[in-house]
């Protein structure tokens, strides 16, 4: 390859490289407001996943935006964080940095969660929910409630289910439990909400990029 074919070369990648950061950015704040707004369990999976990868993003640029982030930087950058009083405010910035990315999903999805179980034979999905709900409740972000009534449901769906010779992989409940935020639990989702809601407002706010073909190229060169 010639000097100016390697440079032409990188220039693409570059730019490519961008589109997809953009990319990357305008996802995860479509899969936060979705998550919001409609079924929570339909993008369930989706957010922790996409929350990974942007939290060891540190800078995007794209769509005519700017912006440097961390995750450290997200309580300064809310609402929320003005409004608290000093107590709460010095908790807010560690509470969100404790969060693990599937810690993320149960705090945004608190209250829509279904069914609450600790099963006989429960799947790595719901070893893993409970784990993320007990260290959240350690921290003082939500609280478990041992609930009869949650647990009388389930024995009864599982009744019904052998009784139709349907599959019930799963065991019997061994405890049911309902969970609540906390008013530590409320600021961190508020504060998470508010910080996708500016950075959607941002990007929906910024004017159209200029068409010039180099995006058609870099396709065809995709392709």
């Amino acid at each position: 390859m010639t000097h100016q074919t390697i440079r032409v070369s990188l220039a693409l990648w570059d730019k490519l490289l961008k589109s997809l950061n953009a990319a990357l950015f305008t996802g995860l704040l479509c899969v936060g407001l979705y998550a919001l707004v409609t079924n929570f369990s339909r993008a369930e999976g989706a957010a922790g996943k996409l929350f990974d990868k942007f939290t060891q993003i540190e800078s995007i640029e794209g769509f005519n935006v700017k912006a440097a982030f961390k995750v450290d930087q997200i309580a300064e950058s809310s609402a929320i964080y003005q409004a608290l009083p000093a107590d709460m405010k010095e908790m807010l910035p560690d509470d969100i940095l404790s969060l693990r990315p599937g810690w993320v999903e149960r705090i945004l999805y608190v209250g829509d969660q279904g069914k609450l179980c600790d099963f006989e034979f429960a799947n790595q999905k719901m070893s893993e929910d409970l784990n993320a709900d007990r260290h959240l409740a350690a921290d003082g972000l939500i609280t478990m409630k041992d609930s009869r009534e949650v647990k009388a449901q389930v024995l009864e769906e599982m009744r019904q289910a052998k009784a139709r010779n349907h599959e019930w992989p799963n065991g019997e409940p061994r405890a049911c439990y309902v969970t609540e935020l906390t008013e530590r639990g409320r600021n961190v989702k508020t504060a998470l909400v508010q910080f996708l809601r500016a950075g959607f407002a941002a990007a929906a706010a910024a004017p159209a990029a200029p068409h010039d073909g180099s995006k058609l190229k870099v396709a065809n060169i995709a392709r």
